[in-house]
């Protein structure tokens, strides 16, 4: 993994490369004291970027404070240690050039994260369903067994919804590309790779078909047995269950959102 460690300047904590950070301060310190959000495409040295900011209200930036002192990371630089994390270990996942927060005291007040921009690689769930049935099973083939593979390593993605992967259309074939890696990471965590599941399958029940569904988690398994992890007999019900448990928190901002998913039979 590229080595990098946070450094500090003026109120500003950082991880990246000093050089661009001098070239992004302006930006950061003209949005930094806006009262919402921003993200977006831009530019960043030689670099077509993507920005997300925002600032932190006294509630979260105590919450952030307190979880920092447990050992958690702030999001933006959680999810910069994420994706570098995944790259170092051979998966698709977008580059990380940036990443900071500024603090008052103790508490954080502004965070933000730039990447790489992929501008023409499309969210799973826009191009899945009009692409030709051999590239989908191939898709598929291949993110479970990169899936297999991650949570083989101990990272568990925890945001892993179809909008949050991207498809690169490589040699290879076509592979997914991991974002938003900010919930999740290497180690213990209070979701385990079920979640993953659970959270692809709350748009994926309805995104793949019968077919694709049991492909996608026959080649999950095959692929967990082979690196050593074999999955517990009841892991169909686990499973459901974390969809159940997912589709329960979404349903909140999605109310056509289907409650209920059953585990295909398996190939």
């Amino acid at each position: 993994m590229r080595a990098v460690s946070a450094w500090r300047t003026g109120a500003w904590r950082v991880l990246g490369p000093p050089e661009l950070f001098a070239e992004a301060r302006l930006l950061l310190e003209e949005s930094s004291g806006a009262e919402r959000s921003a993200r977006g495409p831009g530019q960043l040295g030689p670099f077509a970027i993507f920005f997300k900011g925002s600032p932190l209200a006294t509630r979260p930036a105590l919450r952030h404070a307190l979880r920092r002192a447990a050992g958690l990371e702030i999001p933006r630089l959680q999810e910069f240690a994420n994706l570098e994390w995944l790259r170092a270990h051979g998966f698709q996942a977008a580059r990380a050039l940036l990443a900071g927060v500024r603090t008052e005291g103790l508490l954080p007040r502004y965070q933000f994260l730039f990447t790489e921009l992929r501008p023409a690689e499309p969210a799973l769930n826009e191009w899945f369903p009009s692409a030709p049935g051999e590239q989908r099973a191939e898709l598929l083939t291949a993110l479970a067994h990169d899936l297999a593979r991650m949570h083989r390593l101990g990272f568990v993605h925890r945001d892993l919804y179809p909008r949050n992967l991207v498809v690169a259309l490589l040699r290879s074939g076509p592979r997914c590309v991991f974002l938003d890696a900010w919930r999740g990471g290497p180690g213990p965590g209070l979701r385990g790779p079920d979640h993953d599941l659970g959270c692809l399958f709350l748009d994926g029940a309805r995104l793949f078909t019968p077919v694709e569904q049991s492909l996608f988690l026959t080649r999950y398994r095959e692929a967990s047995a082979r690196l050593g992890r074999a999955l517990p007999q009841n892991w169909p019900a686990r499973v459901e269950g974390a969809r159940s448990a997912v589709s329960k928190r979404e349903a909140r901002r999605r109310p056509g959102l289907a409650p209920t998913w059953r585990f295909p039979p398996l190939g």
